[in-house]
């Protein structure tokens, strides 16, 4: 009797002790909290980040946070980027920095530097006579390019990233104008008869149909996902329809279903042909992350069907036991790349994480994963992710800095922000988030990023020149 008292306890103790997906814990949102504050926000919120004036945040810096200085020069920037231009998807990915920075812990500061980043987008590379947005600047000429016809809708959709988080944090109207004002603009200058985005605008005379990946899966992950719930109709309709159309050109163009993969190009046959191209799970796992969303947003089961089915296949593929790491992706063949980039890493386990809540097998990839993210991609010097993890030595690729023109704030805050939210949910404790809208009432139709969830209590503070703060906090958060 005793025998069996104490083995049915010793099974009580093991349930309360080990989480459902393992022996092993994840890190509590309060590991990812400190994550962003000590290991990430050091980097950003340095003199030389900031920009003068504050907003014009510069695109590229040395590994230690300083400028690019021609006469010392630091060998991770080389002369391949040049320190005389700014770049706006670099500008808008930093605004975005911030804005989670506010999010998730409430200091009106970041917020602050959000908006001027923000404000410099608008001011500048906003193309209010063609349409559109520029998407360098010369800074040794003070002037903004390049022309309309040599823009690609993934710059135009990343410079929108900054300002539509903006929104979803304030509800400011003058910013989901201009949102807006480009969206339309590219779904009318990029689009082919097919559905699909193409590189180049096809008002530019004798330009050929060349398709890329990211021209459709950039759209949704910079605002259409993001946005979408919280607009009114008939805009959330027709945001849906785009929505929709996208994840069924990715999926009917860009996607092998022998392989369950998807490709970045799809102009000829061997574009989809993984004997002879290579294609890398980042690409694949905010694709299949994307397109559930976009079911879920618009009730297309098929579509949340699909992406949980190919999801599986892929972090089953993705993940390397041996090291409790993701692969990078697949090359010419079938062989797996072992070498690791931040934002590709990033993307596999904010996959995990999100499909983990509603079905907790998919937990057991990120003890590990995660562990390896804090112990091999951030740099405990001066802060922020190393670009990429060589696969084999499992040390830093120190050829390319960790800020440059496509390489900002941006994935790896996100990573933060999610890792905190999928840490909350997993743990049944309550998701605390920070919004600034003008009014409490239009802080009750918020959500918690990509996610729903029921908002249980809400604070409210107000600083001297009379700008609100929400304390929102949610449960069941899916």
């Amino acid at each position: 009797m005793k025998r069996s008292l104490w083995r049915i306890l010793s099974l009580v103790f093991v349930a309360i002790t080990f989480p459902a997906w393992g022996r092993e814990p994840i890190p509590s949102g309060n590991r990812w909290l400190d994550h962003l504050k000590e290991d990430l926000l050091p980097f950003w919120t340095s003199e030389t980040a900031l920009g003068k004036p504050l907003g014009a945040f510069p695109s590229i810096r040395c590994d230690d946070g300083t400028l690019y200085n021609d006469k010392t020069p630091c060998p991770e920037v080389g002369a391949l980027r040049p320190p005389h231009e700014r770049y706006l998807v670099a500008l808008s990915r930093q605004s975005f920095g911030y804005g989670v920075a506010f999010h998730l812990t409430g200091e009106r500061k970041y917020l602050d530097t959000m908006k001027a980043g923000i404000d410099f987008i608008r001011l500048n590379a906003m193309d209010r006579a063609n349409g559109g947005m520029a998407t360098t600047q010369d800074l040794s000429k003070d002037t903004w390019g390049p022309a309309p016809g040599i823009r690609t809708p993934q710059q135009l959709a990343y410079g929108l990233l900054g300002m539509a988080f903006y929104y979803y944090l304030t509800g400011d109207r003058d910013v989901l104008q201009d949102v807006v004002s480009v969206k339309n603009y590219i779904f009318d200058k990029y689009s082919t008869p097919g559905g699909a985005l193409q590189r180049q605008p096809t008002f530019r005379a004798g330009v050929r149909e060349d398709k890329a990946l990211v021209d459709q899966l950039d759209q949704m992950n910079t605002y259409l996902v993001l946005l979408t719930p919280l607009l009114q109709e008939p805009a959330r309709s027709e945001w849906k329809e785009a929505l929709v159309q996208l994840s069924k050109v990715m999926m009917d163009q860009f996607y092998a279903p022998t392989d369950k993969l998807f490709f970045l190009a799809a102009n000829k046959p061997s574009d989809r042909d993984l004997a002879t191209t290579p294609t890398d799970f980042g690409h694949n796992a905010k694709a299949l992350w994307m397109i559930r969303f976009t079911g879920l947003i618009t009730a297309h089961t098929e579509l949340v069907d699909f992406a949980q089915d190919n999801a599986q296949a892929l972090l089953a593929r993705a993940y390397l036991a041996d090291c409790g790491c993701w692969a990078g992706g697949v090359l010419p063949g079938g062989v797996l790349d072992l070498d690791k980039v931040w934002w590709v890493y990033a993307e596999l386990n904010q996959l995990a994480g999100t499909l983990a809540l509603s079905d907790v097998k998919y937990a057991r990839y990120l003890p590990r994963a995660y562990d390896y993210w804090f112990s091999r991609f951030v740099d405990t010097q001066f802060g922020e992710v190393w670009t990429a993890i060589d696969g084999r030595t499992h040390e830093p690729v120190r050829k390319m800095p960790k800020q440059w023109e496509w390489k900002n704030a941006y994935h790896s805050l996100e990573h933060a922000l999610v890792g905190y939210i999928v840490a909350q949910a997993l743990y049944n404790k309550a998701v605390t988030l920070y919004y600034a809208f003008p009014s409490d009432e239009m802080a009750k139709s918020a959500q918690p990023y990509y996610y729903s969830g029921k908002a249980i209590d809400m604070e409210v503070e107000t600083i001297g020149d009379g700008k609100r703060t929400q304390k929102l906090t949610f449960s069941n958060v899916h």
